[in-house]
């Protein structure tokens, strides 16, 4: 016998259909005209032609105010698009704006499974690296350490990382992990603590479990974890916007750099 997923009030949930968000406040929505009233013509056009609703903009408004590119996330090995389609929509829901990606085999490129991202990917920044020494450039050129998800000697507990500083989490494969020499070219090794009798998790769950933690312990520091500057909010804003504007895309397609 399948069980159905039950609201709050103890009802079935409609098969297929997402739990709502709460939908803003009246004061929120004066907030969100008071903004918009501040924004450049070609932005205000939204509202006063009528091509994006109060609550559409109210929500994409939410996510920029939530949005970081100083925590991200840095798939290598992972090959399975089911895999990687779920590490960029958990990456998406918890603010991160960038998704990286490393062929670690020649020919093996990223294919994420748009049934999974459910268009998440149209809203993060996808980028692809040869190898793991282009994407160590990048990322340490913008100030970024590089920490790995690894069973080593001096791994710590995921609980005693410290995510306030500006930092890329690499994870592996999970049967083979990462290469010795990454997990070394790294700044330091964390582990999350298993307290049952699975040795392991599926690389898309130990990246939600990551991520998610990360994500707390910035607003328990700063209390909002969203860190862009106001020209890169009002760029991402641009592209949020148009975005929305298009509509849910037919497929996945990577974005180009």
């Amino acid at each position: 016998m399948t069980k159905r997923r039950l609201r709050a009030d103890g009802t079935p949930s409609p098969r297929g259909r997402r739990t709502p968000k709460p939908p803003p406040t009246e004061e929120q929505l004066a907030e969100l005209e008071r903004l918009t009233d501040a924004l450049p013509a070609d932005l205000r056009a939204f509202r006063d032609r009528g091509l994006l609703n109060p609550v559409r903009r109210f929500r994409l408004e939410e996510a920029l105010r939530h949005r970081t590119r100083t925590l991200v996330p840095i798939l290598h090995g992972v090959h399975d698009p089911h895999n990687q389609a779920a590490v960029m929509r958990s990456c998406e829901a918890l603010g991160l704006q960038e998704f990286h990606f490393i062929q670690s085999v020649e020919g093996r490129s990223l294919h994420a499974s748009p049934r999974v991202t459910q268009n998440a990917h149209r809203w993060i920044d996808v980028i692809e690296h040869d190898n793991f020494d282009d994407a160590q450039n990048t990322l340490r050129g913008r100030g970024l350490g590089l920490y790995a998800a690894a069973f080593t000697d001096t791994a710590i507990p995921l609980r005693e990382m410290d995510f306030t500083r500006p930092m890329a989490i690499l994870l592996g494969n999970e049967s083979k992990g990462l290469p010795r020499e990454i997990i070394e070219a790294c700044d330091g090794t964390f582990v999350i603590p298993l307290y049952g009798l699975s040795q392991s998790l599926n690389v898309s769950v130990a990246a939600a479990v990551t991520l998610s933690w990360a994500v707390e312990a910035r607003r328990r520091a700063w209390g909002d974890p969203g860190d862009l500057d106001p020209d890169e909010k009002m760029e991402l804003r641009r592209r949020f916007y148009e975005t929305a504007l298009r509509g849910p895309s037919n497929g996945f397609q990577q974005p180009v750099e």
